[in-house]
């Protein structure tokens, strides 16, 4: 499934004054990136309502909102299939959303088949809402080691 990333600008900083504290870098920016994952997760919403008009006999799981570790109405309920925080010091990265093989015909923009387009919500549409807070997350925690 596609993904989106965030660049943070000012970690160059927090990195050349973390330089010789290795392993308390890897922790602040483990730490900060496990909150981000935290802000999508929580942005993600539950399944849409089934439409009015829809003439199908198929009936709802409730597999994918599981694999993104979410209830079908939307509330939080365990750890996403894909959940992962690399990296650490000089860089980091974090992934959150579904290993379903189907997912990307449901919940990825550009793989989205015609008959979700405008109904279901897309994990490129949770990143872009998720973005503003993760940023501040970010900045926060650069704000906060700069001025230590």
């Amino acid at each position: 499934m596609s993904g989106f990333n965030i660049d943070i600008k000012g970690l160059d900083k927090v990195i050349a004054k973390m330089s010789k504290f290795p392993t308390r870098l890897k922790k602040e920016m483990n730490r900060t990136m496990k909150a981000s994952l935290d802000v999508v997760q929580e942005k993600t919403p539950g399944y849409p309502p089934q439409r009015a008009n829809q003439k199908t006999n198929y009936i709802r799981t409730g597999t994918l909102a599981r694999s993104l570790g979410k209830g079908v109405s939307g509330g939080n309920a365990g750890k996403p299939s894909i959940y992962s925080i690399k990296g650490g010091g000089k860089g980091v990265s974090g992934a959150v959303g579904t290993n379903l093989n189907y997912a990307k015909y449901v919940v990825d923009e550009k793989r989205q088949a015609h008959f979700h387009k405008g109904w279901w919500w897309t994990m490129q549409m949770v990143g872009r809402q998720s973005k503003d807070k993760i940023v501040k997350i970010w900045n926060d925690m650069i704000t906060f080691i700069l001025n230590k």
